[in-house]
């Protein structure tokens, strides 16, 4: 499991424990919180990092907490935005909590922007895109390690940010 995993004995802050309540209502009822369409993306130079950092707020219903949550939003130096991309960064985004930071990282897939968590890859130990995380409920599986409701991220084995000589890279 990566190491960003909270430690269970720790109480989980109200992001957490949110997620950690959405999951298990999907759990026991088999439906997502409904949460509507992500938030369009305006077409003024310079909004792309502010319109990733909303659909991530829009996606694990960050807005209806009633709590600031700051994210911090750059384009990422390692992953494409597209898969084969080489012009165009993916978007890094870190959320801080109490006991520390979750990192993701967005890019597209399919043409749909999903969210992947970084955390250090078992083998070479870089920071690769480990769990799909692209909602509230995603985020409580990966908390409570629900290994039988977690997916892993297909981006995993092409990741870049492996080293060269790294096994899981195309594993």
């Amino acid at each position: 499991m990566p190491s960003t995993a909270k430690n269970p004995l720790k109480p989980f802050n109200h992001v957490e424990s949110a997620a950690v309540e959405a999951a298990v209502r999907r759990a026991q009822t088999g439906q997502s919180i409904p949460i509507g369409p992500d938030p369009a993306l305006h077409r003024d130079k310079g909004t792309e990092l502010h319109w990733v950092e909303a659909v991530l707020r829009h996606r694990l219903s960050l807005r209806s907490l009633n709590r600031p949550i700051g994210i911090r939003t750059t384009h990422d130096g390692v992953h494409p935005l597209i898969e084969d991309g080489q012009h165009f960064p993916a978007v890094a985004l870190s959320v801080p909590f109490a006991e520390g930071t979750l990192d993701f990282i967005a890019a597209y897939d399919g043409g749909r922007l999903v969210f992947d968590l970084l955390a250090p890859c078992d083998r070479c130990q870089q920071p690769v895109p480990t769990e799909e995380i692209n909602g509230l409920e995603d985020l409580g599986d990966f908390l409570l390690q629900a290994r039988d409701a977690l997916g892993g991220s297909p981006r995993l084995r092409t990741s870049p940010a492996h080293n060269t000589d790294c096994p899981s890279l195309g594993d």
